[in-house]
């Protein structure tokens, strides 16, 4: 635990501190020199502080599953329009791989009791691990099927798959298919732990089918009921959680 999660920390903090030596370097230079060199480094040093914030949100997270406090704000929420902001909202992070983003559904709307704010988090951690591990002109793709009884979103890149080693353990904290301290994707292992949970919260279930170097699909499957004698609610999506809960993927 403590390896993870020292140099989880430790890699945004020497960056950001990294980025104030050169700042302070500048500073000694005149203002112009100083701002030249802020305009450079303002958007390493945010991202890397999001890094940081999102790390102890897991944390955090964590904390209250262990100890059975993880209680959702449940409501009616319309589904699909809620999936399809928040894939469309990943396009920038994708530009620099000229990766394929696909949303596609037969269903217009439909209204599920959820808590947004979980399932946001869930999807973009899902999307999030589908750009690192997709390469360059891949294809990310998000599908929504709905039955009587569920709701089926549906997860599907053609990136670098998981070993079939591996597959059963992806949910597992700290578990990564590159485990050492010099991979080339970030991340601390967790976030498909918390997925897991906060799905199942939501009495579904997530499972994944994946072949090594063709691609992965993870499907989450959601009961289709409402909360009883209970209007439907609006949810604001905010594209500033998008930067936030992707701030490990680096153009």
């Amino acid at each position: 635990f403590f390896a993870n999660l020292s140099h989880e920390i430790k890699t945004p903090i020497n960056i950001i501190y990294s980025c104030f030596q050169l700042l302070e370097i500048s500073k000694s230079q005149g203002e112009n020199a100083l701002w030249k060199a802020y305009c450079k480094y303002d958007g390493t040093i945010k991202q890397n502080c999001f890094r940081l914030l999102r790390l102890v949100n897991n944390l955090v997270d964590i904390t209250k599953i262990d100890s059975g406090f993880m209680n959702l704000n449940f409501g009616n929420y319309e589904i699909i329009s809620l999936v399809e902001d928040i894939t469309l909202s990943i396009i920038p992070y994708v530009e620099a791989k000229n990766i394929n983003v696909l949303f596609d559904t037969y269903v217009e709307e439909l209204i599920i009791k959820c808590d947004p704010e979980s399932i946001e988090r869930v999807i973009l951690n899902l999307l999030s691990n589908s750009i690192k591990y997709t390469e360059h002109s891949g294809r990310i793709k998000v599908n929504i099927n709905v039955s009587e009884k569920n709701v089926v979103l549906t997860f599907e890149d053609n990136g670098i798959g998981i070993p079939i080693d591996m597959k059963d353990k992806v949910f597992e904290r700290f578990l990564r298919l590159d485990n050492s301290f010099k991979r080339l994707n970030e991340g601390s292992g967790i976030g498909l732990s918390i997925v897991k949970s906060m799905v199942e919260a939501h009495d579904g279930f997530i499972f994944v089918s994946s072949e090594l170097e063709r691609g992965s699909i993870f499907d989450i499957v959601l009961p289709n009921v409402l909360v009883d004698n209970m209007p439907m609610k609006i949810y604001e999506f905010d594209e500033a959680n998008t930067e936030l809960e992707l701030s490990d993927i680096y153009n």
